[in-house]
C-alpha cells in the first residue's frame, strides 16, 4: 500500500537521499518532525548526525554516503579506485579516500582510510561516482589511479602498480601518451611509469 503523503514530502523531495541534521534543519525539518519521520520509518539514522531517506537508499553503500557527507571533497583513491576500475583483484579492507591537504580529514566512517593529497593536483583525473539520488562521491580515473600507484609518496606496492598498468594496457581505451602526459604532474611517479611502459609495450 502506498504511503500516505504528508506535509513534509515537498521538503524531503528537495533534499538528497541522505543528509546531515544541519541540512535538515536549514530545510525546515525540526527535531520533532525528524523524530516522527524516523518513528514512521521514512527516515533512518545511520551515523552520528546523519539521516537517510529509507526508500531511496535501500541498496546504497552507506559507508560511501557517510564519507561523502563528512567531507564533500572525499574522493575514492589508490587501491580502492583501482578496484573500482577493474584493474586489481584485491579488495581493500577499507575504502581509501583522499581529501585536499590542509582541509578537514574525518575520522568516520571507520571503514575509510583517509589520505591527504596536494591541492594543486587534487582535481586531476577526478570524476564522480553516483551513490543515491542527489548524492555522489569523488572517484579518480583509471589513469590517475595508475599514476598514484607508481608514486612512491602515495603507494609502495610496485607489483600492484605494474599489474594495474598491464591490465589497463589491454583496454581498448588505453592511451599511453595521455597517461604519460598526466604523469608529468607527479615527477616522482613519471620516471618509474615510463620505464615500466617501455618494458610492457
Amino acid at each position: 500500500m502506498a504511503r500516505k503523503r504528508t506535509p513534509t514530502d515537498p521538503i524531503l523531495g528537495r533534499l538528497p537521499a541522505a543528509f546531515t541534521r544541519d541540512t535538515a534543519g536549514a530545510a525546515g525539518l525540526t527535531h520533532t518532525i525528524l523524530d516522527r519521520l524516523i518513528a514512521d520509518g521514512i527516515l533512518d539514522r545511520f551515523g552520528r548526525g546523519l539521516l537517510r531517506q529509507v526508500d531511496q537508499t535501500q541498496d546504497a553503500d552507506l559507508d560511501l554516503i557517510e564519507a561523502a557527507l563528512r567531507a564533500p571533497a572525499a574522493t575514492i583513491c589508490l587501491n580502492s579506485a583501482l578496484a573500482q576500475a577493474g584493474l586489481t583483484d584485491e579488495i581493500p579492507a577499507r575504502w581509501h579516500m583522499a581529501v585536499p591537504r590542509g582541509t578537514h580529514r574525518p575520522t568516520e566512517p571507520a571503514t575509510a582510510a583517509w589520505h591527504q593529497f596536494d591541492p594543486a593536483t587534487f582535481d586531476l583525473g577526478r570524476g564522480a561516482l553516483p551513490l543515491a539520488p542527489g548524492l555522489t562521491i569523488g572517484l579518480y580515473s583509471a589513469a590517475r589511479s595508475i599514476v598514484d600507484a607508481f608514486n612512491p609518496r602515495t603507494s609502495t606496492d610496485r607489483d600492484l602498480a605494474i599489474g594495474a598498468l598491464r591490465r589497463w594496457l589491454r583496454s581498448p581505451d588505453a592511451q599511453p601518451a595521455e597517461l604519460l602526459n598526466l604523469a608529468k604532474h607527479w615527477p616522482h611517479a613519471c620516471a618509474a611509469l615510463l620505464a615500466t611502459l617501455q618494458v610492457l609495450l
